[in-house]
């Protein structure tokens, strides 16, 4: 049962990081259909990266999906199980997940929502056979495109709340309930240290704080943003980094998730402090670069000791 479940969890990781964002015709183009050239000419629409590669990737082409991808792209994975965050650095990681998908019979429906200046973003339905197998199917996400000289340098990929909530009641269908694991026993801190660097952020400290006002030192080592930002919330009842990290998408945060601090910009470089009032646990971080608003990483959840 043990090796069952290991299985289970180690597919349920790999093919839900393959749902990715991105925009594929409903089925794979006819062998006539000739494919988008990754190298076409800068008149091409900023959103050519996007439509060629998810051709490319439906006619089962990887090398010629990858083409379109920067060499060190980063593509965000937010709001899937188990943490809500998961982050692909750079060509080899993400063509991991491409191979996955072309063996999956991946198949993807999306729509052009908008084109900003160098951002496009789109509206993304996607079946898999993992997805299908356990009654998850179709997904539905958000996917946030940053292009740059005509391939993509970041991809984010939002999981929807209508999903989500299936992908959480199919996972509960076919794994055993496991009991909620205990809280490490730690020393509550009133200071903090986080990092961003490379595109996330890090934290290696204690996950328990103590209750009133947290120190925190953020060092925002990345120079390629114009704005960097750390936020922290207190969910309520029901809700966990999935359903937070799904939601970051949104202009504001959701009625459920309570911002703890109002959020101060941070300049690339710069290594500033702030304070937070903390009363209750659990407490949840999100990192964020701009522009385009990202949500970069997550750290946490930490317990609270009043």
């Amino acid at each position: 049962m043990i090796m069952q479940q290991s299985r289970l969890l180690m597919s349920l990781l790999l093919i839900l990081i393959a749902i990715t964002g991105c925009t594929v015709q409903a089925s794979a183009p006819p062998p006539s259909e000739e494919l988008s050239d990754p190298n076409a000419a800068p008149s091409t629409p900023i959103s050519a990266p996007v439509m060629g590669y998810s051709e490319r990737l439906s006619a089962g082409d990887l090398e010629g999906a990858l083409s379109y991808f920067h060499d060190d792209a980063l593509f965000y994975i937010l709001g899937l199980p188990p943490g809500g965050f998961e982050m692909l650095s750079g060509k080899d990681q993400i063509q991991t997940m491409f191979e996955e998908n072309i063996a999956s019979h991946f198949k993807m429906e999306v729509e052009v929502l908008s084109v900003v200046d160098d951002v496009v973003t789109t509206r993304t339905t996607t079946w898999h056979d993992f997805t299908r197998e356990i009654g998850a199917a179709p997904v539905e996400a958000t996917g946030v495109y940053v292009i740059k000289d005509g391939k993509i340098v970041a991809e984010a990929w939002h999981v929807s709340e209508v999903s989500l909530a299936k992908i959480k009641s199919a996972m509960a269908e076919v794994m055993p309930e496991e009991q909620e694991a205990d809280m490490p026993d730690e020393t509550p801190v009133s200071e903090i240290a986080v990092t961003i660097a490379n595109g996330t952020c890090s934290y290696a400290g204690p996950l328990a704080l103590q209750a009133g006002s947290v120190a925190v030192t953020l060092d925002v080592q990345d120079l390629d943003k114009e704005k960097y930002a750390l936020t922290f919330f207190n969910l309520e009842p029901g809700r966990d980094s999935t359903d937070l990290m799904a939601s970051t998408i949104a202009d504001s945060p959701p009625s459920w998730a309570h911002l703890l601090a109002l959020p101060n910009d941070k300049q690339p470089g710069e290594t500033t402090e702030f304070n937070v009032a903390i009363k209750q646990g659990p407490v949840y971080g999100v990192c964020w670069s701009s522009p385009p608003d990202l949500a970069i990483g997550s750290i946490g959840p930490f317990s609270v000791a009043e």
